[in-house]
């Protein structure tokens, strides 16, 4: 399980750095069309800018709940989607006046990390170490990685849309190019960091590609 939390957090860390910094791009892509004009792309990336900072959490939300399951004790993740509920209703009334839409995916966001909080305790009450300690460093590294991935696909995707325009083939190609220079860069990166879970990754496409 803890092998599991570390995997998630290194493969959606990049997913969410990336969609930190190319919402719009991403959705002026995909939806901008017809009548999905261009106020429509700001609230729907506003929207998924907001998402971006769950994926973690919301992986990490989903293997705890199984492993409480594979415990036989399915009560305890159900109490806590409940309270998760509540958490999300009350963030949500308090935050779409000032935020918006924002402000409802923010609500998402506060109460799925408060429910992967209450599943390390209840879990580590009953397994003891749950190697909280690599955790944190893993997910240290794996941000300034994915810091110099969103860096990196920010500005290239910003000089290739300054070149190319905003035709349908000049998006795909600026979106594209960015998102795999800051792929490759990440890569790197975590290569660099020496992080075990990466050379886990490695291995299993190596084992795939033969």
């Amino acid at each position: 399980m803890a092998n599991g939390m570390r995997q998630i957090v290194l493969l959606l860390a990049p997913a969410a750095a990336a969609i930190l910094v190319l919402s719009t791009p991403m959705i002026r892509l995909v939806y901008q069309h017809g009548d999905f004009g261009a106020h429509a792309t700001t609230l729907v990336s506003t929207a998924l800018f907001w998402f971006a900072f769950s994926l973690p959490f919301n992986g990490l939300f989903l293997l705890l709940t199984r492993t409480f399951f594979s415990l036989q004790r399915p009560w305890v993740p159900t109490a806590i989607s409940g309270i998760n509920l509540a958490i999300t209703a009350v963030a949500a009334a308090l935050l779409y006046s000032p935020f918006g839409i924002g402000g409802i995916v923010a609500a998402t966001v506060i109460a799925t990390a408060v429910s992967v909080v209450a599943q390390i305790v209840v879990l580590r009450r009953q397994l003891g170490r749950l190697e909280l300690g690599r955790f944190v460093w893993t997910t240290i590294r794996v941000t300034l990685a994915a810091a110099a991935l969103a860096g990196v696909s920010y500005g290239v995707w910003y000089l290739l849309d300054q070149e190319l325009g905003r035709g349908l083939i000049a998006q795909i190609i600026s979106l594209g190019v960015a998102l795999g220079a800051g792929g490759l860069v990440y890569a790197a990166a975590i290569t660099l960091f020496r992080i075990p879970e990466a050379h886990q990754i490695w291995r299993l496409l190596r084992r795939r590609a033969v």
